[in-house]
């Protein structure tokens, strides 16, 4: 597990941020500490993202508004679709509907008809569900994207 452990924390610590106008988005971490809550609660207990979760959006943007009070939210939909381009999280299109090219954000109205849902690797799925292990990687993705940022402004 510790191997594991390792791999995955660098994984989700590389893991590519927007920049908007020389800003950084940190709107993918809040989504995975987002989950990583919800996990914990036993609110998601099932390897399966969905778009149109109400508690999974919920608390997206809780996590955003407190860990960036005075900015804008990303909408949801935005990092639920562009965290596709990390090695660890995949969306299950139906069909071969998905967009060409990733740099643009579809709409949510196209996301919701041709998304069936998201998933992460099955390995970090399963080491998400240890309570040490989720909140090691908790505590580093804040250490690294939230605190970095804070220090930055």
């Amino acid at each position: 597990m510790r191997l594991n452990l390792s791999y995955y924390r660098n994984e989700l610590l590389t893991t590519n941020r927007g920049n908007c106008k020389g800003k950084i988005s940190n709107a993918k971490p809040f989504l995975l500490l987002a989950l990583f809550d919800l996990i914990e609660n036993g609110l998601i207990t099932e390897n399966k993202l969905f778009l149109d979760s109400d508690v999974l959006k919920d608390k997206y943007q809780c996590k955003a508004k407190s860990f960036e009070r005075n900015s804008t939210i990303t909408p949801f939909h935005k990092p639920f679709f562009h965290l596709n381009s990390e090695p660890y999280y995949h969306i299950i299109w139906r069909g071969n509907s998905h967009p060409n090219g990733a740099s643009k954000t579809p709409s949510v109205k196209y996301l919701r008809e041709h998304v069936a849902y998201a998933t992460l690797d099955e390995a970090l799925w399963e080491l998400l569900q240890d309570e040490g292990a989720r909140n090691e990687i908790k505590g580093a993705i804040i250490d690294y994207f939230i605190k970095l940022i804070k220090e930055q402004k």
